[in-house]
């Protein structure tokens, strides 16, 4: 009966053991207890949503060719992570069309908070009259330095993925420093020659910087102006 008893109790500390030992939580819990790992889905507002009178000026290194992008139109939803922004090229009359596409009501997921999941994914279109050049995903949150996404489309860049490159604190480009830096590198950007690319994004700035590798060039942004 003691033997039988020991045994009944060693059983029942170990269920009770496994039930106290917590999973790993998700959503807004496991994130105010361990922010680090977390981004909010609205982060993406900070680096592709800008208001009408914005603008960016850039200039290739080489060359010293300039091009104005300014925001033609623009929508952001106040209460969630809703938006859109229409750009142009004063040099090439090419459009650029940013908005995000939220993967749904997952757990890790939320529309207006903290996320510890891939949730929401920005998507980037380039076209004028007669020359679309299609759409393909630019972008995700939540991110960490080497995730990748295979982002499909076009029929001449099908394997191409979009990777997180690096984050840095701060980048200079051209003399001045910008910060919180998103680095993302693509294998075959079809809006873009169908080449290697990598783009830096500033938070509340926007891309500073555009590498088009087999082309040999390098985009710096040196004047700007936003309005978020």
């Amino acid at each position: 009966m003691i033997s039988f008893g020991v045994c009944c109790l060693l059983i029942l500390t170990s269920v009770v053991s496994c039930h106290d030992k917590p999973g790993i939580p998700t959503g807004n819990s496991y994130c105010n207890q361990n922010p680090s790992p977390c981004k909010s889905v609205l982060l993406a507002k900070d680096y592709f949503c800008f208001k009408m009178g914005s603008y960016w000026v850039y200039e290739e290194e080489t060359s010293h060719e300039r091009d104005s992008i300014y925001v033609i139109e623009y929508y952001s939803d106040e209460n969630g992570y809703n938006f859109f922004t229409y750009t142009k090229s004063s040099l090439t009359n090419y459009e650029y069309r940013f908005w995000p596409t939220y993967t749904g009501n997952i757990s890790g997921c939320t529309q207006s908070g903290t996320v510890t999941k891939r949730c929401l994914f920005v998507n980037r279109s380039k076209g004028k009259f007669q020359d679309d050049l299609g759409e393909s995903q630019v972008f995700f949150v939540n991110y960490k330095v080497g995730d990748h996404e295979t982002t499909g489309g076009s029929w001449d860049c099908p394997n191409n993925e979009i990777q997180i490159n690096s984050i840095l604190d701060s980048f200079i480009v051209q003399g001045t420093t910008f910060y919180d830096i998103v680095s993302v590198k693509q294998d075959c950007e079809h809006a873009e020659g169908k080449q290697p690319t990598k783009f830096y994004y500033s938070k509340n700035v926007g891309i500073i910087r555009k590498e088009l590798i087999d082309s040999n060039q390098v985009w710096n942004l040196v004047n700007y102006s936003v309005i978020q």
